[in-house]
């Protein structure tokens, strides 16, 4: 921070009003200056901007603060490892994964032959990523036995439900924090 008044930045100041003004993100300072004040690193519980409260601690070398944020870190603004459900009880309760191949493995290993036979068709392998994988095309599981899976490690997030021309369909949002 010394920097800033020894001629090493460049800052501006209004002569007329003897204010300095150094054009860095305002909303940061705040958090920045009760630091200053209190010692301490007090952000809302839905604060999500850790980068660039971060790259501020650094543009003013506090190293205190730069500390502090980088032990909140883990415990702020984790990944969630998302599946997603469909069920569409007019065909049959039809069962539709959508999720990271490495979770629907994880969860449901008796569909990893499926997933990784490239002639099956009838859903979408992007990267890692399984879209629209049909559960009960390849296994015997049912809608409740699905849930009780997915519900011993992950949590539903929100659902939604609805219909198309007669065909009805529930879907489900489960997360959880993503592993390290």
């Amino acid at each position: 921070m010394a920097k800033l008044f020894n001629g090493t930045i460049p800052i501006i100041l209004d002569t007329m009003k003897q204010h300095y003004f150094i054009d860095r993100d305002g909303p940061s300072f705040r958090h920045i200056l009760n630091f200053l004040r209190c010692g301490k690193l007090l952000l809302p519980k839905d604060y999500a901007e850790l980068n660039i409260l971060t790259q501020e601690a650094e543009y003013y070398e506090i190293q205190p603060l730069i500390e502090a944020i980088k032990q909140l870190k883990p415990t702020r603004g984790a990944e969630k490892d998302c599946v997603a459900v469909s069920i569409c009880p007019d065909m049959g309760e039809r069962i539709c994964l959508s999720g990271t191949k490495k979770t629907i493995e994880q969860i449901f290993p008796e569909l990893k032959d499926a997933l990784e036979d490239s002639r099956s068709s009838g859903w979408i392998v992007a990267n890692d990523y399984v879209i629209r994988f049909p559960v009960n095309g390849f296994c015997k599981l049912n809608s409740i036995q699905v849930f009780q899976r997915l519900l011993r490690t992950f949590t539903i997030a929100s659902s939604n439900g609805g219909g198309v021309e007669g065909q009805q369909f529930s879907e489900f949002l489960f997360t959880r924090p993503a592993p390290n």
